[in-house]
C-alpha cells in the first residue's frame, strides 16, 4: 500500500480493534502559539478521534495534526503553530506482515522513527517520542501504528 493525500485517523498499534488508542494532540490545549505535543491518547475517553491529513511532497509526506504540520522538538513529536524549523517530512513505510495499513513512520533520513512512549497508566495520554528504529525485522509493537483513510469514497 502506498500512502495518498487525504484525511486518516492514526491509531496506537496497541489494543484490539476499536480500542487502540488514536493519535494526535490533545483535545484541550492551552490558547498560545507554542509547539502542542502529539500523543497516543486513551481509547476510552469521549472525544472524536483526531484526524489526520497527509500531504504528498516530492520524497515523502507531511503530516498535520489539527490542520498543524508535525516535526520533533526535543525528541518528542510536535504540532507547529508557526512555521517552524523543525516540521518534518516522514516516511509512512507499511509492514504489511503486521496486518492491514500498519506502518513506521520515519525520518526521511531513516535516522529515527515515532515512538508511544513505553511507561505510563494506560487510562493516561503517552507521549510520541523519536527512537532508533534498529530492525525492520524485529518492530516493536510501540513503533506501529494504523492508518485508517477517513476521505476515500466507498465504491457500490
Amino acid at each position: 500500500m502506498t500512502m495518498e493525500n487525504g484525511i486518516y485517523v492514526i491509531f496506537d498499534y496497541h489494543g484490539e480493534g476499536i480500542n487502540n488508542p488514536p493519535i494526535g494532540r490533545y483535545p484541550v490545549e492551552e490558547l498560545t502559539l507554542s509547539p502542542k505535543p502529539v500523543f497516543s491518547l486513551p481509547s476510552n475517553q469521549s472525544f472524536e478521534f483526531p484526524k489526520w491529513v497527509l500531504e504528498k511532497k516530492d520524497r515523502g509526506c507531511r503530516l498535520k495534526a489539527f490542520g498543524c504540520p508535525v516535526g520533533i522538538h526535543k525528541n518528542e513529536l510536535y504540532a507547529f503553530m508557526l512555521n517552524e524549523k523543525e516540521i518534518e517530512e516522514w516516511t509512512v513505510t507499511f509492514r504489511p506482515h503486521h496486518g492491514k495499513d500498519v506502518a513506521t513512520v520515519e525520518r526521511m533520513d531513516k535516522s529515527a522513527a515515532w515512538c508511544v512512549e513505553e511507561k505510563g497508566n494506560p487510562e493516561q495520554p503517552k507521549r510520541i517520542m523519536m527512537k532508533q528504529l534498529r530492525d525492520s525485522q524485529q518492530i516493536p509493537e510501540e513503533m506501529l501504528f494504523t492508518f485508517v483513510r477517513m476521505d476515500k469514497k466507498m465504491s457500490r
